[in-house]
């Protein structure tokens, strides 16, 4: 039997002499199975398998997840860049009209690029900041 190179072996775990029989139903939508999926991958470990390592190094003391108020604010910089996209796009869509009629001057189109442009930088300088927090932790 030969071994395939992108495929290591796999072999059972042991679980310190006691079988595990207890079970847990867990339900992941797409997105959230395709990250288990990926992460368990990584390192050569079924989903299950991984999920279950995963649950019991943090139950157990031994990794922690982001704090929520991390998480809150990682959240609140997604939204808020989505946002600013959303601002970009509004703003393409109104100087396109503006510039059918030829009711806009080039300082008007300069004014509000430069508005978007700083709220832009400001939001890229605060998550570089959050993220030396983070690693200063």
């Amino acid at each position: 039997m030969t071994e395939s190179v992108d495929k290591p072996f796999k072999r059972r775990r042991s679980h310190a002499d006691e079988r595990r029989n207890k079970r847990v139903n867990l339900a992941y939508n797409e997105r959230e199975f395709q990250i288990i999926e990926l992460a368990a991958s990584r390192v050569h470990r079924a989903p299950s398998a991984y999920a279950a390592s995963a649950a019991l190094s943090v139950a157990a003391g031994a990794v922690s997840p982001l704090p929520m108020t991390d998480r809150e604010l990682i959240r609140a910089f997604q939204d808020a860049d989505v946002t600013l996209n959303r601002i970009g796009n509004n703003l393409n869509q109104i100087a396109a009209v503006l510039n059918s009629r030829g009711d806009v001057t080039a300082e008007h189109v300069a004014a509000v690029f430069d508005v978007v442009s700083r709220a832009a930088q400001a939001l890229m300088q605060a998550g570089l900041d959050v993220a030396r927090n983070q690693v200063e932790r």
